[in-house]
């Protein structure tokens, strides 16, 4: 970075975002449906800029300053501030075995990562003076910032996107209508930031589904436990009450599968 746009940069950004000064070699990778990622690294190796397109996303063309983050052993993350919470958008894997490391993006509302390969024509193209101008214009238009703001409607649309999923799986599995609903006031905002909502209420779905696939005799009792209520509370807690499942998950209270199993076992 030039001392002229590291002076731009200081007028218009925070000390931390103007510090970085990018490697000369920036890195493009290439997925499955013509999702491209840029990753610019900082020469000190802490951070870097990170470009994600070809996406039905609103990150879709927006440049993102990630920090480098060790997780585990063998994984590094670039995280940014997205939705109110840190995201690894780009992660590195090691190979333990040799072979080289393999490149993921976590794309926001997917399951699972996407692998990438990397496309040396595209990264030997790349001017990292244009993707930093462009960052620059991004940050001064509040791109980045809004898109770092927690959007609590999104995310509830997402959960119970995910929730429909497993409520269908669960449906098919068992031969009757599975669903479940959420009581969204039980739940606060740093929870939602924090926890995967659907993981923990779509649990009894999940056990549903399980139970019906190993034990066709099963099925019977399941088309009178399809109705699921969800809540969070202070202590894990399963209930049938009139033809409803009524469960108070517990974010930290452990084997809620094996609890979940036997009470539906019980029934």
């Amino acid at each position: 970075m030039n001392k002229l746009s590291m002076a731009l940069c200081c007028a218009l950004l925070s000390t931390s975002a103007c510090a970085i000064e990018l490697a000369a070699y920036p890195q493009v990778y290439s997925g499955a449906q013509g999702i491209e990622v840029v990753l610019a690294p900082a020469k000190d190796g802490k951070e870097a800029l990170m470009r994600v397109s070809g996406i039905n996303d609103p990150i879709d063309q927006v440049i993102f300053l990630g920090k480098l983050e060790q997780r585990g052993s063998s994984t590094q993350a670039y995280v940014t501030p997205l939705d109110g919470r840190d995201y690894g958008l780009v992660h590195k894997q090691a190979n333990n075995y040799g072979g080289g490391e393999r490149v993921v993006v976590y794309l926001p509302g997917q399951r699972g990562a996407t692998a990438l390969s990397f496309d040396d024509k595209k990264s030997k193209a790349l001017k990292t003076a244009e993707l930093e101008a462009t960052y620059l214009r991004q940050q001064k238009e509040g791109l980045q910032a809004r898109l770092a703001r927690f959007d609590k409607d999104k995310r509830v649309a997402f959960t119970n996107g995910e929730l429909q999923r497993a409520d269908q799986t669960a449906s098919e599995s068992c031969g009757s209508l599975v669903k479940t609903t959420v009581d969204w006031n039980s739940i606060s905002d740093e929870q939602m930031k924090a926890l995967s909502i659907s993981g923990y209420c779509g649990e009894v779905a999940s056990q549903l589904d399980t139970m019906c696939r190993s034990t066709p005799a099963f099925k019977a009792k399941a088309a009178s436990l399809g109705q699921v209520s969800c809540s969070f509370g202070p202590e894990l807690k399963l209930r049938a009450d009139s033809g409803r499942v009524v469960f108070t998950t517990q974010q930290d209270a452990p084997n809620q599968g094996d609890f979940i199993q036997q009470f539906l076992r019980n029934q």
